[in-house]
């Protein structure tokens, strides 16, 4: 499933002085508010929201000193085939009908000499899946995720860091990818609110837990994008690096599994300690840090590795639920997440 695509076509100079022409010339005698303007913040571009509603978010024509001529288009492929479907993913199996009418735009209405649809570079591509599950949990998966195995580059980043206290969202961000879980109805009511402007009704995104992966820096053409394993492996492989697979239980709850599903005595008392200090930690990366400490680092960080994913295949995350919640088990949401991605 995807949400949004920033795609690219490199031109020569005389293809982007022509094809620039030709969108002006269009929106001076359709709509002039709609003409080709400076963008205020990228100095380097000319861009138009005239077709926004039918999910052409920017046109922008960009050029700088050094030759270099591109059409960019932030593309909302769903509002291409349903108008209003602003807050709806776009199913890979809809990409054909979205080939059509992305063409039809650009070189029977525009007039522009472009590629395929297919063909178009990627820069950018957000793969996300929507799950839905009960509101009043949603703030306490969010909770719980932060205390998950998370990197060390999206811990340091600094918008990482600038999001950490949201109740709303996860936002994990490092150099070229960004990870989004979130409360897609809180976060649509914020930012009504921060734009002073009424939004389309958005009540269907009560109870929608998004988990999106945004890779910024993307390579090849759309339709190397247009594959459900890829999409799969893009959205799930953070999941099972920060999450894994197993339920929630509180910390009695789980060291009574741990007691009855595992024989050997070694084995139970290290993974018991493992989630007793995950559980006095502020998260699994904390324990990390404090479990590697005085250690050969990079055996002891092996070691807990090892734990970790003997624990999950136990069934059993390794963070555990606060008590004061009353809650004794969480489901994970691992299955759900992989079969709404299609």
């Amino acid at each position: 499933m995807i949400d949004m695509l920033y795609i690219f076509y490199r031109m020569t100079r005389a293809e982007y002085n022509t094809a620039f022409k030709g969108v002006q010339r269009y929106f001076e005698d359709v709509d002039k508010s709609s003409k080709l303007r400076k963008d205020g913040y990228d100095k380097q571009a000319y861009i138009t929201n005239g077709f926004a509603k039918l999910g052409f978010q920017e046109i922008r024509f960009r050029r700088n000193e050094w030759g270099y001529h591109a059409l960019e288009i932030r593309l909302r492929p769903k509002l291409l085939l349903q108008v209003k479907a602003y807050y709806q993913l776009t199913a890979l199996s809809e990409f054909q009908d979205v080939a059509l009418r992305f063409d039809h735009i650009l070189k029977d209405i525009l007039g522009l000499t472009v590629p395929h649809f297919f063909q178009w570079q990627v820069r950018r591509v957000e793969y996300a899946a929507d799950v839905h599950v009960q509101e009043d949990l949603i703030p306490k998966y969010l909770f719980l995720f932060k205390k998950g195995n998370l990197p060390l580059y999206f811990l340091i980043n600094q918008e990482t860091q600038k999001y950490w206290g949201s109740q709303t969202n996860c936002y994990f961000m490092a150099t070229t990818v960004t990870v989004n879980w979130y409360n897609r109805y809180n976060t649509l009511l914020t930012k009504e609110k921060q734009s002073k402007k009424k939004f389309a009704d958005f009540s269907i995104t009560r109870g929608v837990l998004r988990f999106e992966t945004q890779l910024r820096s993307g390579y090849g053409v759309v339709k190397d994008y247009l594959n459900c394993t890829r999409a799969e492996n893009e959205i799930m492989k953070f999941y099972k690096l920060i999450v894994g697979k197993g339920d929630y239980y509180t910390l009695d709850g789980a060291i009574q599994l741990i007691r009855s599903k595992v024989d050997c005595f070694r084995k139970k008392l290290e993974l018991e300690r493992l989630i007793t200090l995950i559980a006095n930690s502020s998260g699994v990366w904390q324990a990390k840090e404090l479990f590697v400490q005085g250690k050969d680092s990079s055996r002891a960080a092996d070691k807990f590795s090892k734990r970790l994913n003997q624990l999950r295949k136990l069934g059993i995350n390794p963070v555990v639920l606060p008590s004061e919640w009353g809650i004794t088990k969480l489901e994970n949401l691992f299955d759900l997440i992989k079969a709404s991605i299609s």
